[in-house]
């Protein structure tokens, strides 16, 4: 996932990509942060904490009820690895049937209560796994994914930029200058890159292009740029073209679109003892099908807003899919009034207060951003169809000399820890290593 931060207000900041450190044993980013202290709890919780469930009339559901249907949902994705490593459907079909099974071996009534629990449990998951749709997410390619024991939500005390300061060892000295940083071309956009023989001159080179008009000759690329700008560029920024097996990968693979949008707030209308918003929408019909349509309800794809760690007056919400597309194509005046909107529907009128009309708005692009085109992969069903796999992207392509001169590195190469920060380090450290590799063994012959 994306790494980039914004100074919003006050001394804090805000994440618009990656915001939490996801566990401890095998995170390597836990790892380098925790032993210099530059972690702290976030203040929203790994299990349920201070989170009220508001329906769509304004009812705070009383937190009993509320528990029982999200332990319920969770229990689903706790106990279901191993039926998931053999289904054949999507994640959707997987959990619609498992929760209704469950409601009636507790002999829990189907209800528009209990839809709207599933219907919001699906909203978080297409969030948390960049999913268009559960029911597009693949049931077995969920269980690829390994979550590094310990707690899920640590959170940076300067924000999660600190992870390149780590990686430049400039901590515990931020000050410390490293060659490092002066041997990295900034604002150079890479248009080509060329990876066979063009002559004698330059045989078994890989030339790489920059939209500047410079170009950089090199025995090996390690190629970085996120799964949505290969699905995009893949065509035009290989010179040949990329060997068809990685072309699948590039196909078959997905990477879904997940934005936040951050209100700033004159004062706090919130009280203390909450600091998590979920929507849960009951008989609610509209769909969001065409322009038109999702003008008038993208933002009921916004399963909730939350507090912000050291922002005391700002929320976040979180929207997902084409929803987020479309939220990315709006002006930030239109974003702030439908989101104050929901907000009043819901919190408004559940704490009897009217919401007050948000100083500040930042939002992420990650759909639109040419440098993205996405937020982080996933496995689709239509990855399982055509056998993608990201061990098949990082796959190095050789050219006709023998020579490995591309070498695929990015959270969407990590076939376990993909969509995080400690996948897409991991997967640079690898692809330095094979490097590495390489000139260890020319040594030993």
């Amino acid at each position: 996932m994306n790494v980039v931060q914004f100074l919003f207000a006050g001394d804090g900041v805000v994440e618009l990509g990656a915001q939490w450190v996801h566990g401890e044993e095998g995170n390597v980013v836990f790892a380098m942060a925790s032993q210099n202290g530059l972690l702290m709890d976030s203040t929203i919780s790994d299990e349920y904490g201070n989170a009220s469930f508001i329906d769509s009339s304004g009812r705070i559901i009383d937190t009993d009820i509320s528990k029982q249907f999200y332990n319920i949902l969770e229990e689903i994705g706790e106990t279901g690895s191993e039926d998931l490593q053999t289904f054949t459907g999507s994640l959707g079909e997987y959990y619609t049937d498992e929760y209704f099974k469950r409601l009636q071996v507790r002999s829990i009534a189907k209800s528009d209560l209990a839809e709207s629990f599933l219907d919001w449990y699906h909203k978080a998951l297409n969030s948390y796994n960049a999913a268009e749709s559960w029911f597009d997410a693949s049931g077995r390619g969920d269980t690829e994914y390994e979550e590094c024991e310990g707690k899920q939500n640590w959170a940076w005390k300067s924000g999660y930029s600190t992870v390149l300061k780590l990686l430049m060892k400039k901590i515990p000295d931020p000050s410390k200058e490293l060659p490092l940083i002066n041997k990295t071309k900034l604002n150079t956009e890479v248009i080509k890159i060329k990876w066979k023989k063009l002559s004698e001159e330059n045989e078994d080179k890989v030339i790489v292009e920059s939209s500047d008009g410079s170009s950089y000759t090199a025995d090996h690329v390690i190629v970085t740029v996120s799964l949505g700008v290969l699905k995009e560029r893949a065509a035009d920024m290989f010179e040949p073209s990329l060997p068809p097996q990685k072309l699948n990968s590039v196909t078959g693979l997905s990477i879904g679109t997940v934005d936040k949008i951050f209100l700033k707030f004159p004062y706090k209308w919130w009280p203390d003892d909450i600091n998590e918003f979920r929507f849960l929408w009951i008989n609610e019909n509209a769909t969001c099908e065409g322009e038109i349509q999702q003008k008038n309800c993208w933002f009921q794809d916004m399963f909730e807003f939350h507090a912000v760690d050291n922002q005391p007056l700002v929320l976040c919400g979180w929207v997902s899919g084409s929803s987020a597309r479309y939220m990315e194509k709006l002006s930030d005046e239109e974003v702030m009034h439908d989101t104050v909107q929901l907000l009043n529907m819901f919190v408004g009128k559940a704490l009897n207060v009217t919401v007050p009309q948000p100083e500040l708005i930042l939002r992420s692009n990650w759909s639109s951003n040419p440098h993205f085109r996405g937020s982080y992969s996933l496995r689709t069903m239509m990855t399982e169809e055509m056998g993608a796999s990201a061990a098949e992207l990082a796959e190095p392509v050789v050219n006709d000399g023998g020579e490995t001169v591309l070498l695929f590195a990015g959270e969407a190469t990590h076939s376990t820890h993909y969509s995080t920060v400690h996948g897409a380090i991991e997967s640079g450290w690898r692809e330095a290593k094979r490097i590495r590799r390489l000139y260890e063994y020319v040594r030993y012959i």
